[in-house]
């Protein structure tokens, strides 16, 4: 049986720029709309462009595009996902659709997190483009979207988590790219004093679970216990499964969500807090559509296999893995 040569064979580049474009075409709300309708098949008649409101030249523009990636393809005069279109489809778009930026809004976008980073912006999602909330409410299918927060860096994200878990009154729904110390302490506390905590963590540009887990271990004096204590409370349920962007559930109500860059999706972009009982319903049922997939939790095991040189490793803030 012969061998794949290494010429046929995509390099990491060329799948990351294959994921970048990707990501990058199904950011724009065009594409994304005709991405889904070719889900159950779609034609190009005039009776279609008509309903959906397309011109010819989007339209034909935006369905090249998505044929050229390999997402769609025509069979018997209907457009179709292809395999690979039916995986990122299912995996991805299906419940909620995969929440990204636009390229035109980049360079707002950038500015303002640059101002927020100098202390000139407040943190409030009053500055905000209308076009983002328009492109955030067409994701969701939620209107009359009002951010109540903007957070420039995962670390401010983080805190506002770590707070708002601490006054949490019922259940946490958590599904996040990241393994953070902050967020698993607050979150063991809010279990023992009786609230329920559903979380899902997930692999993040080649940082595993234990690579994230090892560098909170290291950083954190407490880390080992309350990492233990978190698989092993009745009140929380954790498990592992694709996150292709962090987000939060608390009380039913308070929605904090991770917007990825289109160019570069495995890094921490800006995030926003609502507060929205509709949002909040919308990504529960998302949450709960990913948990059907998941994995059983590796923490556990993880911990059990490393725990005796654990104790012996001294420990060090600067070699924390899980910040961006």
């Amino acid at each position: 049986m012969g061998t794949m040569s290494e010429e046929s064979t995509p390099s990491s580049l060329e799948l990351q720029a294959k994921v970048r474009d990707i990501h990058s075409a199904l950011s724009n709300s065009d594409s994304l709309r005709i991405f889904n309708l070719a889900a159950e098949g779609i034609d190009a008649s005039t009776s279609v462009l008509e309903k959906h409101q397309f011109t010819k030249k989007r339209y034909y523009g935006r369905l090249k595009e998505l044929v050229d990636l390999g997402l769609v393809f025509k069979k018997e005069g209907e457009y179709k996902h292809t395999v690979l279109g039916s995986m990122i489809f299912e995996n991805q778009v299906k419940s909620l659709e995969q929440i990204l930026v636009k390229k035109s809004n980049l360079e707002v976008i950038s500015a303002l997190k640059k101002n927020a980073e100098n202390g000139a912006l407040s943190m409030t999602g009053a500055e905000l483009p209308q076009e983002l909330m328009n492109d955030l409410e067409a994701s969701t299918g939620v209107s009359d979207l009002q951010a109540a927060r903007f957070f420039a860096t995962w670390n401010e994200l983080s805190s506002f988590v770590a707070l708002k878990i601490e006054t949490m009154k019922t259940e946490l729904f958590a599904a996040t790219r990241y393994i953070d110390f902050r967020t698993a302490d607050t979150a063991l506390r809010a279990a023992k004093r009786g609230c329920k905590v559903n979380l899902l963590h997930s692999n993040r540009n080649g940082l595993s679970t234990k690579l994230q887990l090892m560098g909170n271990l290291m950083a954190h004096p407490k880390a080992l216990s309350v990492f233990k204590e978190l698989t092993n409370n009745p009140n929380i349920i954790l498990g592992e499964a694709t996150v292709p962007y962090s987000f939060l559930v608390i009380d039913n109500s308070v929605v904090g969500i991770e917007i990825v860059n289109p160019e570069d999706p495995y890094s921490f972009f800006f995030g926003l807090e609502f507060e929205n009982p509709d949002l909040a319903q919308k990504l529960i049922s998302h949450f709960r559509e990913i948990s059907k997939s998941a994995e059983t939790d590796s923490i556990a095991a993880i911990i059990e296999s490393n725990q005796a040189s654990l104790q012996k490793t001294p420990q060090r803030r600067d070699e924390l893995v899980t910040s961006s």
